[in-house]
């Protein structure tokens, strides 16, 4: 160890090898070892170290970290997501286990490589219902929908008793709009695995008041199993108190699910500023087009904004008409656009067109006839001078709604997607929404003309009115289905799932009053003069 602490490398990793032959039933020579070849970047040759040492002392956490941390640096993607999750079983709260599972979630190119796995798997072994799951849950993330939801129903045909594949299926079904057979599967799971923390979150979400009670009682049962707090349950616990009484009263338990979440996986303000810093000096004001050409047909259409700010319910607006294809989330734009604000990769018009082609080969196939496709991944503000830069010709719609409602949304949902770790903390949600206007800001000053912003308040109250706005924005032809958004049959994926599937409304409008003392780290950490639109007062 003071080899290792003084960075004589080879010396320590000799030592630990003496170690292993001379004491082979000690893990931590074993561990030694591992370490030092991961401080080498050996990371393959750490694994078998961490492995052993794991073996020999399972419940030590430390020595999972740093085979799951290996297995993830040497790119065995569905390797290391699936041990992480299973041991996080394990150590529940454990941050370096989240931080791998977090780090893999963020990445589009971890998930094609699970499919990539997984499908190679398939063809020795195509009626395994774990990999089909494996292989759905990839496909889901890269927005691959249909072909998610086919393995979904193969694992679940071949293997309904399996309580992962069950699970799936029934948020399948919930995205579908099934709500009815979603909680009927959730019921079965829960008769076989009463403190199932996902199921007993998902039922929270779902369940009807006159249920609360019963659920409850479920919930705190699963709590009182467990040495620790886990997000899930406490999250559970507060959707129950304000299903049963209101949002004020549960304030205080999502409070306690938000800390329990932020302690795991915590906000770096400064990487976000820095991130921010690095992107837009990328695009100075008066910068000449990369290029152009326009690209091909068809046409992008990229919703962006905060998460909760109103974007699934444009999305659903948008692909409600007959030849605009919805795509959901997909990961695809800061994949394709990090490296060059991550180092010295120069965006040129060259790299800019890359971007185009490789989008457009890597993202789902979209119904012969289209004339247009919806990307609407939130955080793709950052992401606007890439977009404009890889398609000329596509159409950028911003979300504007009212960061108080927006981050009162935030704080009461849980977002295990990777990125989202600010929404677990007040004075984090302020940071980032004050982040996102300085993005937005910018890219009106560089792309005069090009981003059209749809306050969500004028959306909801006039939906007629400004559904034309955007089909006239984004040249496409208006379908009076766009202002019947409940009526489309895509499936949701994100925390808006059970709102779109009823009829656009303003009653959530100024929600964040009823709350105001208890969301006041939030409130104070706004920066007035970037919100002109809302009263501040």
């Amino acid at each position: 160890m003071a080899l290792l602490d003084a960075g004589k490398l080879p010396q320590a990793l000799k030592k630990a090898q003496l170690g292993i032959k001379k004491f082979p039933n000690d893990s931590d020579y074993q561990a030694i070892a591992g370490f030092v070849l991961t401080e080498m970047k050996q990371y393959r040759k750490s694994i078998p170290h961490f492995v052993e040492a794991s073996r020999m002392k399972p419940d030590d956490p430390q020595f999972a970290e740093n085979l799951a941390n290996a297995l993830m640096q040497t790119e065995q993607i569905s390797r290391a997501l699936a041990y992480a999750e299973k041991k996080i079983e394990k150590f529940p709260n454990n941050r370096e286990l989240m931080r791998v599972i977090d780090e893999i979630q963020r990445e589009g190119k971890n998930w094609r490589s699970i499919v990539e796995f997984t499908t190679h798997k398939l063809t020795s072994d195509p009626d395994n219902p774990e990999l089909l799951a494996k292989r759905a849950r990839a496909y889901h993330h890269m927005g691959f929908v249909e072909e998610s939801t086919l393995d979904i129903q193969r694992a679940y045909d071949l293997a309904p008793e399996n309580t992962v594949v069950a699970f799936q299926k029934a948020v399948n079904l919930h995205q579908a709009g099934d709500k009815e057979g979603s909680l009927k599967i959730l019921g079965d799971i829960l008769e076989v695995k009463p403190h199932h923390p996902n199921a007993l979150l998902q039922v929270a979400t779902m369940t009807a008041k006159d249920t609360v009670p019963q659920f409850i009682a479920a919930v705190e049962d699963s709590m009182a199993e467990h040495d620790e707090p886990l997000q899930e349950l406490e999250f559970a616990k507060a959707h129950l108190i304000q299903k049963g009484d209101d949002l004020a009263t549960a304030m205080p338990q999502f409070k306690r699910a938000n800390a329990v979440q932020h302690e795991i996986l915590p906000y770096d303000f400064a990487a976000e500023e820095e991130k921010l810093n690095e992107i837009l000096r990328l695009f100075p004001h008066g910068l000449a087009e990369l290029t152009d050409v326009q690209s091909d047909t068809p046409v992008p259409i990229f919703v962006v904004g905060q998460p909760r700010s109103g974007t699934t319910l444009m999305e659903m607006m948008l692909s409600s008409a007959p030849d605009i294809a919805g795509c959901g989330e997909l990961t695809l734009m800061p994949e394709l656009s990090t490296r060059f604000h991550t180092s010295d990769k120069v965006l040129d018009a060259e790299s800019a067109s890359g971007i185009a082609r490789y989008y457009r080969e890597q993202m789902p196939q979209v119904p012969a006839g289209s004339v247009a496709f919806v990307d609407k991944l939130p955080h793709n503000f950052q992401r606007v001078g890439f977009i404009l830069a890889a398609f000329p010709n596509a159409k950028i719609i911003n979300m504007l709604r009212d960061p108080r409602d927006v981050g009162l949304s935030k704080w009461i949902r849980r977002f295990p997607a990777g990125g989202m770790n600010y929404a677990s903390n007040l004075e984090a949600i302020a940071h980032t929404a004050n982040l996102y206007r300085r993005y937005m800001s910018h890219w009106d000053k560089v792309f005069a003309g090009r981003i059209l912003t749809m306050p969500y308040e004028d959306l909801v109250a006039d939906p007629l009115t400004h559904s034309k706005r955007i089909a006239e924005f984004c040249d496409i032809e208006w379908h009076d289905s766009m202002v019947q958004p409940e009526k489309n049959t895509k499936q949701v994926r994100t925390a808006s799932i059970d709102q779109v599937r009823n009829k656009i409304s303003t009653k959530s409008i100024g929600g964040w009053r009823e709350v105001a003392d208890q969301i006041k780290p939030m409130l104070d950490g706004f920066d007035r003069e970037l919100w002109p639109e809302y009263d501040f007062t």
